[in-house]
């Protein structure tokens, strides 16, 4: 394939983590002279699509504009994450536990409270979110050094999460599974090359990178 093109795509870093290589190395293999621009959400509920600064959109959808056209990839459950060698880890990990042990916020707007919080309230139980950060990437390198739990979407990066000396463990909460997808603007939907790259994407995002990946939650719909 001949096109040369730049697609800019706006997803969360836990996500562009996950596939990016697995994306590079596909679109690479048919069209080496295609390039990818991943934004963080700073756009995200603006007129980035309608405007044309954003290609796809791809995460947890919402805020967008009425002819956004949209495609679901895949549902993830949240996990928590801690050091490998934490303290939750000796007992069994229930919601009491769970709360009690301090949490790291994941915000890029600094938000502290969200799902989780109101499901523990519904328990009559209340977490101590003692830090917030901007991105997963640095949640996990500050649950890898110290006794704060982060949380991550289930069976992604196993291998990753692994080689930092953090482990998973099932949320003790009944939680929905997040939906993730993708979202474009309706000029590009018969756009060859766009449709193209938009294919790749969500192939990566079934496919992640790591060995681990558990296909058997993957499900999508056009």
């Amino acid at each position: 394939m001949h096109l040369q093109r730049t697609f800019t795509v706006q997803a969360t870093d836990v996500l562009l983590v996950g596939l990016a290589g697995t994306l590079t190395e596909r679109i690479h293999a048919q069209a080496p002279h295609v390039d990818v621009v991943f934004l963080p959400e700073a756009l995200e509920g603006g007129p980035a699509l309608r405007q044309g600064w954003v290609d796809v959109e791809l995460g947890v959808l919402g805020h967008l504009d009425p002819e956004i056209r949209t495609r679901q990839l895949t549902k993830r459950t949240l996990v928590g994450v801690a050091r490998s060698d934490h303290p939750l880890f000796d007992e069994r990990i229930d919601a009491r536990r769970f709360a009690a042990a301090d949490h790291i916020g994941i915000s890029r707007l600094g938000k502290r409270l969200g799902p989780i919080d109101r499901a523990l309230a519904e328990l009559g139980l209340r977490r101590r979110i003692a830090v917030v950060v901007p991105s997963h990437t640095s949640a996990m390198m500050l649950a890898r050094d110290t006794d704060l739990v982060a949380l991550s979407l289930a069976d992604w990066l196993p291998g990753a999460i692994s080689a930092m000396g953090l482990r998973t463990f099932p949320v003790p909460l009944d939680l929905p599974p997040l939906d993730l997808g993708m979202a474009w603007h309706p000029r590009n939907s018969t756009d060859p090359g766009h449709r193209w790259f938009r294919d790749h994407l969500a192939a990566a995002v079934l496919a992640p990178s790591g060995p681990e990946d558990d296909s058997s939650q993957r499900s999508t719909t056009a």
